[in-house]
């Protein structure tokens, strides 16, 4: 009987351990596909971080040559008329600079608004609000060079203050979308008069 009670006791011990041996063969396995995964995962995080910096630098890029390409052209250089087009009535440029440093002021404080915001879809339909709020107001002018320059460089700085918030916590970083921000703000509080 002890013999038989060893021999059960051996041949149970046995079926443990090979057992335990299959269980941790396959453990191993299941370890080493997650860990593969997990690999993957962080090559397409790479990737989708490369393609997001990718796309901010060329929408960073074309900021930078719409304004460039607006301060280059000479101002004395009237704009060809077609024959037939009606002469664009002449416009009192102390009222403009009023109706647009008004205009800008509020675009400025919505900028600011929309910086505060928790996320950034928020601010992407804050600062939408702001620049349509800022066309509207500034559609009557929109054919002088000054005005349509003026809506190019602001619908930059619209998508420049939402970006700023998407990438509030990134390594990639705001103080660059933030800082042309900063820039047009004070060429708006140099420029305009103080009421």
């Amino acid at each position: 009987m002890k013999k038989l009670a060893s021999f059960a006791m051996i041949s149970f011990l046995g079926v443990v351990v090979s057992l335990t041996l299959v269980s941790n063969v396959q453990s191993q396995d299941l370890f080493r596909e997650m860990a593969d995964l997990k690999s993957e995962m962080a090559k397409l995080r790479n990737e989708l971080n490369d393609t997001r910096n990718l796309v901010l630098e060329l929408r960073k890029a074309m900021l930078e040559y719409a304004v460039a390409s607006d301060l280059e052209r000479p101002a004395a250089t009237a704009p060809e008329k077609k024959e037939g087009a009606k002469p664009e009535p002449p416009v009192d440029e102390k009222e403009l600079t009023k109706v647009i440093c008004q205009a800008v002021g509020k675009f400025f404080s919505e900028a600011e608004a929309a910086l505060r915001s928790p996320d950034p879809s928020t601010a992407e339909s804050e600062m939408d609000k702001a620049y349509r709020k800022l066309t509207s107001t500034l559609h009557s002018y929109s054919r002088t060079h000054r005005v349509s320059k003026l809506l190019n460089i602001y619908e930059g700085l619209a998508w420049s203050t939402y970006t700023a918030v998407r990438l509030r916590g990134s390594v990639a970083g705001n103080e660059d979308f933030l800082q042309k921000l900063r820039t047009h703000k004070q060429r708006y509080i140099d420029t305009c008069p103080k009421e």
